[in-house]
């Protein structure tokens, strides 16, 4: 709820200019009647400096348009995964050296299988 307070502002510009686009603006433009052709381009033209001052208002207030906090704690988020993916990888590569010590198997067993199968073969064979 603390961001939709925070955006509270866009929010509201962004669904009014939408509305008055959707209700007010299309339908002008669309009409046969070429006064209300012309109310709607001039309607339009309000629209698209509004939008553009009202932006150029967030980024003025703000750091830009991504906020310096966020985006740190989003660094630090990601570099805690990345930590802890890094650790799971460690510790299944020792479990699977541990494995590979304990059976005494060839490192690749597509080999030694098939090294049976050419012995039953040469069996079968002669």
């Amino acid at each position: 709820m603390e961001k939709l307070s925070k955006y509270k502002k866009q929010i509201f510009a962004f669904i009014t200019i939408f509305l008055l686009l959707e209700f007010g603006v299309y339908p002008c433009l669309t009409m046969a009647n070429t006064f209300a052709n012309i109310i709607g381009a001039v309607a339009l033209l309000l629209l698209v400096l509004w939008g553009g001052l009202s932006l150029y208002e967030y980024v003025k207030s703000s750091d830009g348009f991504v906020d310096r906090n966020e985006l740190n704690a989003a660094e630090k988020q990601w570099k805690e995964h990345v930590q802890k993916q890094m650790e799971a990888m460690n510790e299944i590569n020792k479990q699977k050296k541990s494995k590979q010590k304990s059976t005494n198997k060839s490192e690749f067993p597509i080999e030694s299988h098939s090294k049976t199968v050419k012995k039953s073969l040469n069996k079968k064979t002669k």
